[in-house]
């Protein structure tokens, strides 16, 4: 059995050298995608960001600046249409807004939804209505609209089996995906859709099979946001940035500040 083993072994490594040499030129291809994607088709610049949180700061900073003040704004659970993502967007929304807020108090968000049944509980059993005395103004409502997993992938494995003695095997894979995110605003006066302030944006998630992280990137204003993300968070990392991104664009439009400079500069 052992005369029988060490050929076995010899053939599994062979054969996983020569599919790891395709796999590799193929990965090469598809980071070379990536990278005319963070590029684009003019060269366009392009800023290494880990989030957005000096946007978010700058935003603040605006706000205070034009005493903009306790806006009252509902948020509306931000579903993921393509139910391919287990990411909770409102919660990432709202901490963004949150922190967007921290000195100006520009918006004052109102949460009401799927998850405050024990807080409605409790008023109602305390009888206090007064929650209810400060209406919103504005109504935020989005979905995830899109998630194209693996708009070009390389995925390659090998293995071989020798009876009782266990076996050798090699997996490894790489791909680009596509996340998007649409948020509106709604005027709560006559539920109509408030022209031109909405967000549309994507992200472009790049995994490769042998590293330990990934990278991400978004283009704004013909600047590409490249966004390095661990591995271990991927997806959820990249999302965040999106909606972070989506926070400052649908606040700056609804307040009338110039929230370009926040993602520009």
């Amino acid at each position: 059995m052992k005369n029988i083993k060490k050929p076995l072994i010899m053939a599994c490594v062979a054969m996983m050298c020569g599919c790891a040499s395709v796999d590799s030129k193929l990965e090469d291809k598809l980071e070379s995608e990536f990278a005319e994607i963070k590029q684009g088709p003019n060269g366009a610049p392009y800023k290494n960001v880990t989030n957005f949180s000096d946007s978010l700061s700058c935003m603040d900073r605006l706000m205070l600046a034009r005493n903009v003040r306790d806006i009252p704004v509902m948020v509306e659970d931000i579903d993921d249409k393509t139910e391919a993502l287990k990411t909770g967007v409102r919660d990432m929304l709202v901490s963004a807004i949150s922190e967007m807020t921290y000195k100006s108090h520009g918006i004052k968000l109102i949460l009401y939804g799927k998850d405050s049944g024990n807080l409605i509980s409790f008023l109602k059993a305390a009888n206090n209505n007064k929650v209810y005395e400060a209406l919103p103004l504005y109504d935020i409502q989005g979905s995830i609209s899109q998630f194209d997993k693996g708009v070009t992938s390389v995925d390659a494995s090998i293995g071989l089996f020798a009876r009782r003695d266990g076996g050798l095997g090699a997996a490894r894979g790489s791909s680009l995906s596509v996340v998007a995110l649409d948020l509106n605003v709604v005027s709560t006066e006559d539920m109509s859709v408030v022209p031109g302030v909405s967000s549309k944006n994507s992200v472009a998630i790049f995994q490769r099979g042998d590293s330990l992280d990934a990278d991400a990137s978004i283009n704004k204003f013909g600047v590409y946001f490249d966004i390095n993300l661990n591995r271990n968070e991927g997806q959820a990392q990249a999302v965040r940035s999106l909606v972070e991104l989506a926070a400052v664009e649908i606040v700056g439009k609804l307040t009338q500040v110039p929230y370009e400079q926040c993602l520009k500069n």
